[in-house]
């Protein structure tokens, strides 16, 4: 089991890759925008290279830690499909939002999404551990109550304890 400063550094690194996903795909909308308000020509290759830009982050840096050897190939795979859907849906709601409320709310409405995204996962594994926890503790607690008379902790079925042989 890890240790407390083990397990703080873990989700240190988990809010840095959430921040750096939440900030490229807000970053994917930067375009659109720049191109309502005039400063850039519409440009199909850019918008494209745009909206693929957190993929690839995500794709990379999930890699880079499979290669470093900090996650094995099986958790790293698993973590950038979680990132990808995660940002999949983030970038889902700007577009709406962009189509509802111009392209000035893309950003904040998929940089929030994403956000919300992370939180709600956040919560639902928070609760699944209580839940486990609580559940190991009343395992240990039946068999504790199940201990034998002279505080003999219980045995495996078709084990038993010795009589003590005076020599």
């Amino acid at each position: 089991m890890p240790s407390y400063p083990e397990l703080v550094e873990k989700y240190r690194k988990r809010s840095r890759d959430t921040l750096v996903d939440a900030v490229t795909v807000g970053l994917s909308y930067a375009d659109n925008i720049a191109v309502d308000l005039g400063l850039m020509e519409d440009n199909g290759a850019l918008e494209a290279a745009t909206a693929a830009a957190p993929f690839a982050v995500i794709a990379v840096t999930e890699q880079m830690q499979v290669i470093l050897g900090k996650k094995t190939g099986r958790a790293g795979l698993s973590d950038a499909v979680q990132r990808m859907v995660k940002t999949g849906t983030a970038m889902g709601v700007g577009a709406l939002a962009a189509a509802v409320a111009g392209p000035l709310a893309a950003a904040p409405a998929a940089m929030g999404t994403r956000a919300l995204l992370r939180h709600y996962r956040s919560q639902a594994l928070l609760a699944l551990r209580v839940q486990d926890r609580t559940a190991r503790l009343r395992a240990l607690r039946e068999r504790r109550e199940k201990a034998l008379p002279g505080g003999q902790p219980a045995l495996p079925p078709g084990v038993e304890y010795l009589d003590e042989v005076d020599a």
